[in-house]
């Protein structure tokens, strides 16, 4: 059974140089990849401008002043009259800012994030917009949400922002360590790829869209997919009160790691022997964590030893070991934000059906979280059917590929309601 290629759908962190094994470099090629899913659609910033706005003007008629009668000695003189002021006009000039994007960057501490920042057309009133903060998908996804392990440009972050610009919003999306346009300077030493990097991330993202002159602080959301979700609720647990008025969880998991993964094997596991070797795999993982993995031959076959050499490369720890358990469902609770969970009902890689009532069963009483499964969405939100369902990750950015209609809507109906526009 080739599990190397079962497994592919797995975000298990980006593919950094020299990361894989040369018993990986030909089995794992479609492996083990980012489900890092993302959009082209232009950017904004091309829209033509409204017609402006006549500066109003008002004819100012000038009054005749009075003259005052000079006293003589045989009549009382008359008292001046003072004249009526004269009516004037202060025309307010109304400045039109088109629609733009913009490429930048911020300090994160210890290192620079880079991202791309689009701003709607709008009256320049002194007036701030809402703003959105798109987090792509684990491993390997850059801010448009497209990966290097993956064909083609079209990513659904991209056409994402173009959407929410289009409709009023300000948005950020960045690169998360490791990916994108600044690979070689952001990728962290082995042994060093921490959870905690990529919650930061979105910390310091945060700070920045507030502090922008064009943002409205009070109506700041973030729209998280796939693994991202899961820092994003991650960080809420993490602070004290919410600092953002909603977060929108796209396609998210609610398995741990664990659960990926032999949930996917263990579907293929129909040969004699098959479950022994998962077994076995789930033992050396367990081994692993714990710091005590026996010396010598593990036991596992030649292509379930490179999926545990794969999950256990330098390059991605401590921060697979850190999320191999780690339930996001049990997370939910704790988010002080406004939350929606949307999951794609031709998702292949996140079973609504099953996943969703766990995203349901989850929430606490009194918890503002609302569920939208869209018929015809698949995992990166792009627009399917169930007679032409998507092939899998090949087809993700596709040249060509439109966001589903419905999901987006219900997207934007989401945001429009908490922030007025």
């Amino acid at each position: 059974m080739d599990y190397l290629a079962a497994v592919s759908f797995l975000h298990l962190l980006p593919d950094y140089p020299g990361s894989r094994s040369a018993i990986l470099a030909a089995m794992l090629a479609l492996a083990l990849v980012s489900m890092g899913c993302g959009g082209d659609a232009g950017d904004p910033g091309g829209d033509s401008l409204p017609t402006p706005i006549p500066t109003p003007t008002e004819d100012v008629q000038e009054m005749p002043t009075a003259t005052a009668i000079s006293p003589t000695p045989t009549f009382e003189a008359l008292p001046a009259t003072t004249p009526p002021p004269l009516p004037t006009s202060t025309p307010v000039a109304l400045e039109l800012k088109a629609a733009s994007s913009t490429d930048l960057s911020w300090s994160n501490g210890d290192g620079f994030v880079g991202g791309t920042l689009t701003s709607p057309a709008m009256v320049t009133s002194g007036a701030r917009a809402p703003a959105v903060l798109l987090i792509a998908n684990g491993g390997g996804a850059d801010r448009d949400w497209v990966s290097t392990s993956l064909p083609g440009d079209n990513g659904s972050g991209r056409l994402i922002a173009s959407a929410l610009t289009d409709a009023g919003y300000v948005t950020l999306r960045y690169d998360r360590r490791g990916t994108g346009r600044r690979i070689g300077e952001t990728t962290p030493p082995d042994g060093e790829n921490f959870l905690g990097d990529s919650i930061d991330e979105v910390s310091s993202a945060i700070r920045f869209l507030k502090s922008r002159p064009e943002v409205d602080p009070d109506r700041v959301y973030i729209v998280a997919h796939d693994e991202g979700a899961l820092h994003v609720l991650l960080r809420e647990v993490q602070l004290s009160e919410p600092d953002v008025a909603g977060i929108a969880l796209l396609a998210p998991s609610a398995l741990t790691l664990r659960q990926q993964v032999f949930r996917k094997l263990g579907a293929l596991a129909q040969e004699p022997g098959d479950e022994v070797a998962l077994a076995a795999l789930d033992a050396a993982m367990a081994f692993f964590i714990e710091g005590d993995l026996p010396e010598g031959d593990l036991g596992l076959s030649p292509d379930l030893q490179g999926l545990f050499e794969n999950l256990t490369h330098p390059s991605k720890l401590p921060y697979n070991t850190e999320i191999w358990n780690l339930d996001p469902v049990s997370l939910l609770p704790e988010a002080g934000s406004p939350v929606l969970v949307l999951i794609g009902r031709l998702d292949s890689d996140v079973d609504w059906d099953i996943e969703g009532p766990s995203w349901e069963e989850a929430a606490s009483i009194g918890q503002e979280v609302e569920y939208v499964y869209p018929p015809n969405a698949d995992h990166v939100l792009k627009a399917t059917s169930p007679d032409d369902p998507e092939i899998g990750l090949t087809t993700y950015n596709a040249s060509g590929r439109r966001l589903d209609e419905e999901s987006l809507m219900a997207l934007l109906d989401w945001l429009n309601a908490r922030s007025g526009l």
